[in-house]
């Protein structure tokens, strides 16, 4: 199509100043001063003209190969995406074990990352959020290390902030609290939601359901209250006692700088290990069906 434009354009630059001067010629007796140079100038006008077609050609091209080369990533992605699941529902639907499992969340990040879940309590599908089974691992972090996370998912760790944030501000998600002690008794606390606010807001606690279990309904003090490290006290009341530092106003009485407390078990008593876990409610389930129709 473009070259039959073309084809046409140029019969017209060269025949239309031909016409002209021959009809000038036949019309009148004047004699024509015209030269060929002006056919010449006439053509190299139409050559450039020619020249400059082509390339925005060229680089109308180059944009659609850009542009197919952008689709076919999108489209790669999103097949990435559904091919990787998006919660510990999904990701251990078929081993139901637990361990270390890729899943990728849209509100938190595109690209998959490793989460751990947990398939013994409650039929399954726990993301295991924190965990302490031993004292190697160091929780008296700063602010930047909990909000991005750390230590090592099958031993101790912490996921993060930002995580937490998007997985519970995302849809209605509950919370349970494992815990032991030395002598071997084991404690839960139960809470039917839990939502932790953005960073902007200081990471609050910001809502926390109906509580059941064994270890007491400590966790209760907490909603309403920012998020505290050692390096960014967001208003918080330190309570000292017995070598210990319990920090009154961070959501995680269970980690503190000298070791693991519950004050509904024991005041003084270092725990064993802890671990706490989240996963959908039956509520956010039947929305991401909907949703997924």
């Amino acid at each position: 199509m473009l070259l039959y434009i073309l084809f046409l354009l140029l019969h017209y630059l060269l025949w239309f100043p031909i016409k002209n001067v021959y009809g000038e010629v036949l019309d009148s007796t004047a004699i024509c001063d015209c030269t060929f140079d002006v056919q010449i100038d006439v053509f190299k006008k139409f050559l450039e003209e020619l020249q400059a077609a082509r390339k925005r050609e060229d680089d109308i091209w180059t944009q659609i190969a850009l542009i197919e080369t952008r689709l076919q990533s999108i489209e790669e992605q999103l097949s990435v995406r559904k091919s990787v699941p998006s919660s510990c529902l999904e990701a251990a639907a078929e081993s139901f074990k637990s361990g270390v499992y890729n899943i990728t969340f849209e509100k938190f990040s595109v690209t998959p990352f490793a989460v751990y879940c947990n398939e013994e309590v409650d039929y399954g599908g726990w993301l295991v959020i924190q965990r302490r089974v031993s004292n190697a691992g160091d929780f008296y972090r700063d602010w930047r290390e909990y909000k991005n996370g750390f230590g090592v998912l099958d031993k101790d760790f912490w996921i993060g902030l930002e995580k937490l944030h998007a997985f519970t501000s995302s849809c209605q998600h509950e919370l349970h609290i494992e815990m032991q002690k030395y002598s071997g008794e084991g404690y839960y606390a139960r809470y039917s939601e839990f939502v932790v606010g953005s960073k902007s807001e200081g990471y609050p606690l910001k809502i926390l359901g109906t509580y059941e279990g064994t270890a007491g309904d400590i966790l209760r003090i907490h909603v309403g209250m920012n998020f505290t490290t050692y390096d960014n006290d967001n208003d918080c009341a330190y309570t000292y006692f017995v070598g210990r530092l319990l920090i009154e106003c961070a959501y995680r009485p269970l980690d503190t700088a000298y070791g693991r407390n519950w004050v509904g078990i024991s005041v003084n008593e270092t725990l064993k290990s802890t671990q706490m876990m989240i996963r959908p409610t039956v509520e956010c389930l039947m929305r991401m069906s909907l949703k997924a129709k």
